[in-house]
């Protein structure tokens, strides 16, 4: 299927239940098949055939799942821009894109204005949003003025659906294309390792530009569940969503579970309604695990992939349990098992398959793994091998294939000649109280190529000496993985998504 099916049988079976809300907007199922009826139509009367791009700028609205759904019921493809991007790497991805139409949030006018200015071959831009004088057109008088009379995809299910670019956290992006088929296959296995019922409903809090937030949003859709959108991700702000909405589920990266779990009024909200936080992203430190479970009272469950293969693993709720056997306690630091119809390599750097508990690359292959980048042949091959996807990140599997990830390859510290896996270290800093964030980095250095580096921000009105927290990390692991030296800041750098920009951190902090 393509997957505006969904909201069409949706608005055939659910004609009144909720679809999408945020603040006081909220469209039942059977309104928002109309207006992405009326979308697609207004997409065709402007000209725009199959396989045609549609970039999208915004922050997460509702109007942002009507643009996916209807550009998969017109056969064309969406491309969600990162709204945090300059002017001159938006040029680039939509230089790379070649969009023939833009449509672009109110907030985001100003910014983008030079680039349509510059880019070649755009047909036309839209408004989504109040905004007077803009040159632009409105995207809701767009929609009123266009027919609802019922459209039909001309596209298959391999068709791309979405090109996602990466979020440029080791270079320049890449665009991932994403079929209807990748999204549908991840959405069964989600359901399975959720628990998802048709009585969920979903908190959506990480950017819908981004696949976390679609892979989710995708997945409960299909069952007629509800989407609560939060505009930006504060921990305030999911705490007062979650109590006003009952939400039942949420996706969650490691740094916005422990941003909520140290907002100063967590304990004032009442989170009843969590049934189940799915999270991935980045790695979990064992101690933000375990004050989660504590504190948030409900089931959890990991899954590990890239945009390029969606979910390969998931650690199920039944997993997370803290009072397991040794080997349990230490599988709460995996990535889980391989999902349904995914398999999973550990390779080493001539592709030779390792044994167990042998550190190489990650490999995944699954029907949710992309075909190609977009308008890159050279890059789809380096990384797309016989079927598998090679991952760029580094991980062993145990007797049982539990996978443990233990670094990405460009975040590997290699001091003295010898691979210094960051996670390890990051995990133990988080061990210690007076620690909110912390990243490892390697920094160059003249003696040993590089050295450890600890980048931590502390809790309020807390304090620990660089030789403390050495002390601290030495005490628990071999000497030479211990940070050699300690950099404090107040607040660590971020993609939207919420992932640590290590990239960033090493450029600003290099002498």
């Amino acid at each position: 299927m393509t997957l505006d099916e969904i909201v069409r049988r949706n608005a055939l079976r659910f004609p009144q239940q909720a679809a999408l809300q945020m603040d006081a907007s909220l469209l039942n199922w059977q309104q928002l098949d109309k207006r992405v009826n009326q979308l697609t139509n207004a997409f065709r009367e402007k000209g725009l055939d199959k396989g045609d791009r549609v970039a999208i700028l915004a922050a997460n609205c509702p109007e942002y799942f009507e643009i996916y759904f209807a550009c998969a019921r017109a056969g064309l493809i969406a491309v969600p821009l990162n709204y945090r991007l300059t002017e001159k790497e938006l040029l680039e991805i939509l230089t790379h894109a070649s969009p023939k139409l833009f449509l672009i949030a109110a907030e985001f006018v100003p910014q983008a204005r030079s680039v349509t200015e510059a880019l070649d071959g755009l047909n036309d831009s839209w408004v989504v949003g109040e905004v007077e004088k803009t040159g632009f057109e409105s995207y809701e008088n767009v929609l009123l003025n266009a027919p609802s009379i019922p459209a039909y995809s001309p596209a298959d299910e391999k068709d791309c659906f979405a090109i996602f670019y990466t979020s440029g956290t080791t270079g320049l992006p890449k665009g991932e294309m994403v079929s209807h088929y990748n999204l549908e296959m991840n959405a069964y296995n989600q359901m399975v390792a959720d628990e998802a019922t048709a009585n969920d409903s979903n908190l959506i809090s990480s950017p819908i530009y981004h696949m976390g937030a679609v892979f989710m949003a995708v997945t409960y859709m299909m069952l007629g569940c509800a989407q609560y959108i939060l505009h930006k991700f504060s921990p305030s702000e999911w705490l007062k969503l979650m109590q006003s909405c009952r939400c039942s589920v949420s996706l969650l990266i490691p740094t916005m579970i422990n941003a909520i779990l140290n907002s100063e009024d967590f304990d004032e909200y009442d989170l009843a309604s969590l049934r189940l936080v799915f999270y991935g992203g980045g790695p979990m430190p064992p101690a933000v695990l375990e004050k989660a479970i504590s504190g948030l009272k409900c089931s959890f469950n990991q899954g590990y992939g890239l945009t390029e293969t969606l979910e390969a693993t998931f650690l199920l709720p039944e997993d997370h349990r803290m009072d397991g056997s040794e080997i349990k306690q230490k599988r709460l630091g995996s990535a889980g098992r391989e999902a349904v119809g995914a398999e999973i390599r550990i390779v080493d750097e001539k592709g030779c398959d390792l044994k167990n508990n042998e550190v190489g690359e990650i490999l995944i292959r699954s029907r949710s793994v992309i075909s190609a980048y977009w308008n890159m042949p050279e890059e789809s091959a380096r990384v797309i091998k016989d079927g598998w996807f090679y991952t760029g990140d580094l991980g062993y599997l145990d007797e049982d294939r539990y996978l443990f990830v233990v670094d990405r390859i460009k975040d590997l510290v290699i001091s003295g000649g010898v691979n210094i896996y960051t996670r390890e270290i990051e995990s133990r800093l988080f061990q210690h109280p007076a620690i909110l964030e912390a990243a490892i980095i390697g920094l160059a250095d003249d003696e040993w190529g590089e050295i450890v580096t600890a980048v931590v921000v502390l809790h309020k009105n807390q304090a620990v000496s660089e030789q403390e927290l050495i002390d601290f990390c030495a005490a628990d692991m071999a000497s030479y993985k211990k940070p050699k030296k300690v950099i404090y800041l107040d607040e660590l750098p971020k993609n939207p998504s919420g992932k640590v920009l290590k990239r960033e951190l090493r450029l600003s902090l290099a002498v």
